[in-house]
């Protein structure tokens, strides 16, 4: 950490309150207000009311204290902003006496200044008040007299000087000057050099002796302490919930160093820094801004404590929770080994001191790391949701029930919902909403994994409509996010792909790019442009760039679509040698990700898919019956249903026509309620050629066989339409023009041929085999 002794001393506390115009301003709408009221009080009902005066309206009166008390914690803002703000309040000439009273106060120069103060401290004295003195308001008014009554003449006049520019700005020119600071670098930056990180903390204590102090109170962006606390605050939150919603990085680094600068002993202006470093990728910025938060809270603990005991226990304290959140920033950025040893050495101190809070936390961090890195950590889950009941911690608990679920994701789905239920307990006894948020999407994932895609999107569509705001921020964060993509992998499996990609501009919106979510909706972004390029037949470049830029984000994502292509151009020996790249043993032991369970079923389907176009019947059946096998050991209901699809595509390929209808007739009914539109369909026409397979084997009922799968086709037909799956459609229209030929109808089976031949002149097929699919 840096260097203790380096910080300076800290006897003398910071200013509370710094004058600045925009305070003025605030001053002056305040005396309007009161003014209003004054003369609202006096009036007898046969008066009448001057023109310039306005009497407020009840809800004008109330949105007025509302938007006062925000302006006054407020950080400084330009004239223009102020009083679009005003206008917003209701009231038409408000704005305009707002204004004149400013512009009385700068004609009468210094003397119209202090006139001014004179008279707000008289507004408050008298007797009886039109505000009380112990007020919110009463407060402000008075601390800015104290604040003015301190000025000596020079800052006196360095202060009209600096009013009367605020009142000449134009907003073009204001926004031309926060451009200009915008462009300022995340960066510990200045002049296009890199400068000392330590530089800036150490001429940043020099604030604090009497001289800097008065220096202060004229800065042209200066902030107190409550402006500097509230806004800390509210940005913190933001960031935590949904980082979307605050300032953006480069404009909030910029407040930062104005907060700093003014306030420089302001330990939690560095850990806002932090956090706003994080949500960007600055590890180095984050890591040293980290390290002074905690400095700054020590230096501060050490000068004003009384008893050494008590200063030793709760600076120990403060290192325990700085190793803890040394892991954290460790464990974003993949730091793993060095996220471990901060976390032994925070239980190492935490055993010294016998805190048993702290040692929740770190076994918390313990069990997601090796979760992580492939290891069975339900062990230490287990001992951790133990530990928290008795110590009767209900938000450990309820991230342990959460984590327990994720690595048992193997065990019956009914006892995992009895899980999920009992955390859900905890939620509304202790009001949680970031966990009950994360119990939402868990559900769906647990539907998503049975197979049932509307009860998946049924959650998905509570959890978004869920009221989740908390202190004034609406909860956007992870659960949010991935609520979004399911719903987009939703309607687009069902071809709706401008509700899909409508959700997921929306989903951009809210998860900007240096959101740590982004890569979420990305990956959805990418499956599903090469979902639908693959189902049109149109496999180029640019869906080879989706597979790349799907690398980057999934890798094992990016090498089974790779298969897919290859699969699709007639290389089969590519394919196979990508499959053998993909280690399936390294797989089978890393049973504790669902992820990697989704990945092997895929990887076994496409590997018996490959082997059958190669002509390895024998070995496409090994490969789908493990598919088959490893969907059945976890309950994957549709998983099975899928498998057991692709089995009777192989029995029919391999004249076994029979045994196909009727493991087709066994499934059918899951893949018609919880299937995606291409496998419905698709499954559909392989249904109807066993259909016409098998009667023509028995010789019975052949033209009723036909009839059922020309109804079959065209059902078939009007989904891949839906789809733009044209590459299957010519499979179906060749299909059909061979019924209508058997059956008779000439015109029909003239009509699918044509419409078979107008695709294959605008999608033809890219390999000379007559099948390149297996279902």
């Amino acid at each position: 950490m840096a260097n203790i002794s380096n910080l300076g001393k800290y006897e003398r506390k910071p200013l509370k309150e710094y004058l600045t115009p925009y305070k003025i301003s605030v001053l002056v709408l305040i005396d309007y207000y009161l003014s209003v009221r004054r003369i609202k009080r006096r009036m007898t009902p046969t008066e009448t009311l001057d023109s310039d005066i306005e009497f407020f309206s009840e809800t004008e009166e109330r949105n007025f204290i509302f938007t006062t008390l925000k302006l006054m914690h407020m950080p400084d803002m330009s004239l223009s902003e102020l009083n679009d703000r005003i206008s917003s309040i209701g009231s038409k000439n408000m704005c305009n006496m707002f204004n004149s009273r400013l512009a009385q106060v700068q004609e009468n120069e210094l003397e119209g200044l202090t006139l001014f103060f004179n008279s707000m401290e008289a507004t408050i004295s008298v007797s009886p008040s039109p505000v009380s003195q112990s007020s919110t308001i009463g407060l402000f008014i008075r601390r800015m007299n104290v604040a003015f009554n301190r000025l000596s003449f020079s800052q006196l006049c360095k202060l009209y000087t600096r009013f009367q520019d605020y009142m000449k700005i134009s907003p073009a020119e204001q926004s031309k000057e926060d451009t200009d600071d915008m462009n300022t670098s995340m960066d510990l930056t200045e002049g296009g050099k890199e400068m000392d990180v330590e530089q800036p903390m150490r001429e940043g204590v020099r604030f604090l002796d009497v001289q800097s102090d008065e220096k202060n109170l004229l800065l042209p962006s200066a902030y107190s302490r409550r402006q500097a606390h509230h806004f800390i605050d509210q940005q913190a939150a933001l960031l935590q919930h949904n980082d979307s919603a605050a300032l953006p990085p480069n404009e909030l680094q910029k407040i930062i160093r104005q907060i700093l600068k003014t306030n420089p002993g302001l330990a939690e202006a560095h850990f806002l820094s932090y956090l706003n470093n994080m949500r960007v990728g600055e590890f180095n910025a984050a890591q040293h801004h980290l390290y002074h938060f905690f400095d700054r809270h020590l230096v501060f603990l050490s000068q004003s404590s009384k008893e050494a005991k008590d200063q030793d226990d709760e600076n120990n304290k403060r290192f325990r929770y700085a190793a803890l959140n040394l892991a954290r920033l460790h464990y974003q950025f993949g730091h793993r080994e060095e996220a471990l040893a901060a976390i032994k050495e925070a239980v190492r101190m935490a055993q010294e001191a016998n805190d048993n809070i702290c040692l929740q936390y770190a076994l918390g961090w313990m069990q997601r790391l090796g979760r992580n890195k492939g290891n069975d950590s339900s062990i230490l889950t287990e001992r951790n949701l133990t530990r928290s009941a008795e110590l009767n911690l209900p938000y450990i608990m309820a991230l342990s029930i959460h984590s327990y679920t994720q690595i048992n994701v193997s065990t019956k789905p009914s006892r995992l919902f009895d899980f999920l239920m009992k955390g859900e307990l905890l939620h509304f006894q202790h009001a949680m909403l970031d966990i009950m948020t994360m119990g939402f999407a868990q559900k769906a994932a647990l539907w998503s994994k049975a197979g049932n895609g509307e009860l998946c999107s049924l959650n998905c569509q509570q959890l978004l409509n869920l009221e989740s705001t908390e202190n004034g921020v609406y909860h956007m964060d992870e659960p949010e996010c991935i609520a979004l993509c399911n719903l987009v992998h939703e309607h687009a499996s069902k071809g709706l792909y401008d509700a899909a990609f409508e959700i997921l501009n929306f989903a951009k919106q809210s998860f900007p790019h240096p959101s740590q979510h982004a890569r979420l909706w990305q990956l959805t972004e990418q499956i599903v442009l090469f979902e639908k390029a693959m189902n049109s037949g149109n496999v180029s470049h640019t869906t080879e760039e989706y597979v790349a830029n799907m690398g980057a984000l999934d890798e094992h994502e990016a090498k089974i679509r790779q298969i897919e292509i290859l699969k699709h151009r007639g290389s089969y020996e590519g394919a196979v040698n990508l499959l053998l790249q993909l280690d399936k043993e390294k797989l089978m032991k890393n049973k504790v990700n669902h992820n990697i369970f989704a990945s092997l079923f895929k990887i076994f389907l496409i590997s018996g898919e490959v082997d059958f176009l190669m002509g390895h019947s024998s070995l496409a059946i090994v490969h789908i019956l493990n598919a088959l096998v490893l969907a059945t050991e976890r309950e994957l209901t549709y998983s099975i249903a899928l498998a057991t699809m692709y089995l009777a595509a192989l029995q029919f390929h391999i004249s076994m026509p029979c045994h196909a209808l009727e493991l087709i007739s066994n499934e059918l009914h899951l893949i018609y309620t919880h299937g995606s539109l291409f496998d419905t369909a698709r499954t559909l026409l392989l249904y109807a050629r066993c259909l016409v397979s098998v009667a023509a084997l028995n010789k019975d009922n052949q033209t009723s066989a036909h009839l059922s799968a020309v109804e079959l086709c065209l059902t078939a037909c009007t989904m891949f339409k839906t789809l733009e799956a044209n590459r299957r459609l010519k499979d179906v229209y060749y299909f059909q023009a061979r019924l209508y030929n058997d059956l008779g109808y000439m015109q029909e089976r003239n009509d699918s041929a044509l419409q078979f031949k107008l695709l294959e002149e605008q999608y033809p097929s890219q390999t000379g085999a007559t099948i390149n699919y297996l279902l």
